[in-house]
């Protein structure tokens, strides 16, 4: 290959993509809200207040007071998102420029996300409560069959939280509780980048992972026997990842193999405080709502550090590259009701909004995320006395978003889009309940 093909190729054509984070996970930008099975029947109404179950644990850990027996809790949520680009594609290099392209690319996909939540009182006063579960996650795949392949082709990010957790009962009315949380983030990033044609397409890969600490804690009041408000705050968690950056194809043959092995970026996950009701009207109807504020203002500009490429015909891994975000802080509201049709089973729906927090100027088929709108139904039913069964189904429907960012400029290839994401999700849930009687 004519190494002037490779001349000033910069962060590896495939370090922007380390910074996508979703195109649509099931809450505004990748942030989750299926942390069990039975709030995903009411979209999570009643966050705060409800405590339908050990899951309170991760929700608002001041709920334990209220569990007099053990109790545990294994869900799994399936996630189906589809949503497809419409638009131009151009792509332009120090060499070559190109007629726009005109791009139709799928980015849908199917995600797993398990949890388990656990609860013991240790005595009139103390309960404890562990979580292990995934508040932050996505997987969006556009695949390398079109042009938009230069802007990003596979990107996941998944966040495991694991958080022991400690409840105190003030007083008959009054409880607190809060633990650590201890996070393991994961991710993979990759995108393709050429220098003039598909004949140079060339690999960029890139892996990172890191662990971060931060908190959560909550109050709960309760106002009589059936009614209660609850308020959580989750911390920011800061994340340092570190991983690997690999360039490879026909624009890397000259050289050695190109890696790096000290590729790295931080990242603070937002903090988020939740309030919510719950009032039970009568014996077989309850009602809940929840408001919840994320502050994704925490993401403004992304940097990663020690990547693998090629700069004036030189192959490097200590390139460094910038997007800007530019969050905003963000609200999402939610409201439910329960319907016990008997003792052993009970109904559920609920409706809610969520709040972007991307602002037009800046997105792009990375991020083409926009305000959403959400439908849910669900129901629990006691098999035994002990073991009981929730079922879960909301679907997502997400505002079309329009997508005509600045360029995107890495190295010498600049590749603009002009189009609009549509699209939405079905999430499908279950859950096991055990009392451990």
């Amino acid at each position: 290959m004519n190494r002037f093909k490779a001349r000033k190729l910069a962060v590896a054509l495939g370090v922007a993509g380390l910074f996508v984070f979703s195109s649509h996970a099931m809450a505004a930008a990748f942030q989750l809200w299926e942390q069990d099975a039975a709030s995903v029947g009411n979209f999570h109404a009643g966050y705060a207040a409800a405590a339908y179950d050990a899951s309170t644990a991760f929700y608002n850990p001041a709920g334990l007071s209220r569990f007099d027996e053990q109790q545990l809790v294994v869900s799994a949520d399936s996630i189906f998102t589809s949503f497809k680009y419409r638009g131009m594609v151009n792509v332009n290099t120090i060499n070559a420029g190109n007629s726009p392209q005109s791009v139709t690319a799928q980015g849908g996909n199917y995600g797993l996300v398990p949890a388990l939540h656990y609860v013991a009182p240790l005595s009139d006063i103390f309960a404890f409560g562990l979580s292990v579960d995934v508040p932050f996650g996505l997987k969006v795949n556009y695949g390398k069959q079109t042009e938009l392949r230069y802007a990003s082709t596979v990107a996941s990010v998944q966040v495991v939280d694991i958080s022991p957790v400690l409840s105190i009962k003030v007083t008959d009315q009054v409880s607190l509780g809060f633990g650590p949380d201890i996070q393991v983030m994961k991710g993979e990033f990759n995108q393709v980048g050429t220098m003039g044609g598909a004949e140079l397409d060339s690999d960029g890969i890139n892996t990172a992972d890191g662990t971060g600490y931060g908190m959560h804690a909550g109050i709960m009041y309760n106002i009589n026997d059936n009614s209660r408000i609850g308020l959580s705050y989750h911390s920011q968690v800061v994340h340092h990842l570190t991983g690997t950056s690999t360039f490879s194809g026909p624009l890397a043959d000259d050289f050695p193999p190109i890696a790096s092995s000290r590729a790295k970026v931080n990242l603070t996950l937002p903090p988020y405080t939740a309030l919510s009701a719950y009032h039970k009207i009568n014996p077989s109807v309850a009602v809940m709502a929840s408001v919840i504020y994320t502050q994704w203002s925490t993401i403004q500009n992304l940097v990663l550090q020690n990547v693998a490429g090629v700069v004036d015909a030189d192959a490097t891994t200590s390139l460094t590259a910038m997007l800007p975000m530019h969050f905003h802080n963000s609200f999402n509201f939610s409201v439910g009701a329960d319907y016990a049709v008997t003792d052993a089973m009970t109904l559920r729906g609920g409706i809610g909004y969520d709040q972007t927090p991307v602002k037009d100027a800046y997105r792009n088929v990375q991020l083409p995320d926009n305000d959403r709108y959400v439908f849910a139904l669900g129901g629990h039913y006691q098999s035994t006395p002990t073991l009981g069964f929730d079922l879960g189904w909301s679907h997502i429907f997400i505002n079309k978003a329009h997508v005509i960012p600045p360029p995107q400029v890495v190295g010498d290839e600049i590749v603009t889009t002009n189009g609009s994401v549509t699209g939405g999700a079905d999430v499908f849930a279950a859950q096991l309940v055990w009392d451990m009687v």
